[in-house]
């Protein structure tokens, strides 16, 4: 962390915003050790490798998950060995983080690889970087940051950035920061450990429906977001109103992990109460998405993917038969998706 933030930090036990700073250690670049005290009830929250732990008072659902996610052996190199995400992983696969989310052709962003369902949703992580706009001037706060490329793309921009997330994959941030830097936070995103009306914009990729209680998080999401602030999710998964929920979800939390299927209509309903406003959920291009596992999963030409180029090549047409398909997709299945709300 860097001394800055302190000034728009709130306890996440009391709530009060009168905190003090404990530097232990500090490189070239930021904090690398210390403490964060609360003045009013006495809390500390210890600051390890730059990043911030706001987890002392988490849940036992939170605490639950990130035992989960750190116990995993993410990583699985050619020869089939297994590596959870520790100082000396990050260290060995580095190159391979670095060049997060759009990979580099190799084995682990490839199909079965460790990196394959972030490499196949990276145009829709560029694509909504474009959305965005960014000048260069805003705040932005990453929820469910994982290793935090996006908000590297977003400091690159210069933007001030926070990166939030339970897990330590948080940690492979600090291959980031020297390049652009930003701040780092372990917290729960029920209880986010900033000031009221902090940020423009509050962004997240497949993170909110690790919630069980949405209009929660995104009440908290309105709190931290200045007036007319924006948030924006991509990569969500959702389930169509007839669609039975996948079994997968059961095996994720039989892991421990907290992933629930929700239908569109609970999405938007969960930002709506959690007063939100301008709600707009926009189902993308399927050809994209097709196109790009396809490129990734070496399969053969087929006819499919001509029709899928053919609707890249057309996006006129693809819109209209987009528009069609927007009713097949709500009821049955979503695909590709993106919610944007304001404050």
């Amino acid at each position: 962390m860097k001394e800055p933030i302190l000034k728009f930090l709130r306890c996440p036990s009391c709530k009060n915003t009168s905190l003090s700073l404990n530097k232990r250690i500090v490189d070239d670049v930021e904090i690398r050790s210390g403490e964060i005290n609360c003045v009013n009830c006495g809390a500390v929250y210890r600051i390890k490798e730059g990043i911030i732990d706001f987890l002392n008072n988490a849940n036992d659902r939170v605490m639950r998950e990130r035992k989960a996610m750190d116990d995993d052996e993410y990583i699985t190199d050619n020869s089939g060995n297994k590596y959870q995400i520790t100082p000396e992983t990050i260290e060995k696969f580095k190159d391979k983080f670095l060049v997060l989310p759009h990979g580099d052709g190799t084995y682990f962003f490839k199909r079965g690889g460790s990196f394959q369902s972030i490499t196949e949703a990276a145009d829709r992580f560029y694509s909504a970087l474009r959305e965005l706009h960014l000048t260069g001037k805003e705040k932005i706060l990453e929820l469910g940051a994982s290793f935090s490329y996006a908000s590297s793309k977003f400091a690159k921009t210069g933007c001030s950035v926070a990166a939030l997330d339970i897990s330590n994959y948080l940690k492979v941030s600090s291959l980031f920061v020297r390049d652009a830097y930003y701040d780092r936070v372990f917290s729960d995103m029920h209880n986010i450990p900033f000031q009221d009306n902090t940020f423009d914009i509050v962004f997240g990729a497949a993170v909110v429906h690790h919630s069980n209680n949405l209009k929660a998080v995104f009440s908290e999401i309105r709190r931290v977001l200045k007036p007319g602030g924006k948030v924006m999710l991509i990569n969500e998964p959702s389930r169509g109103i007839f669609e039975k929920i996948h079994p997968v979800f059961k095996e994720m939390e039989n892991k421990g992990y907290g992933d629930i299927s929700y239908t569109i209509p609970q999405w938007r309903k969960g930002a709506r109460k959690g007063g939100l406003k301008k709600i707009k959920i926009e189902f993308l291009s399927l050809a994209d998405d097709y196109i790009t596992r396809h490129k990734n999963r070496d399969t053969r030409d087929n006819f499919k993917l001509r029709l899928m180029r053919f609707f890249q090549n057309h996006r006129g047409i693809e819109k209209l038969a987009l528009a069609l398909c927007i009713l097949p997709r709500l009821l049955f299945r979503q695909k590709s998706w993106r919610l944007t709300a304001y404050k």
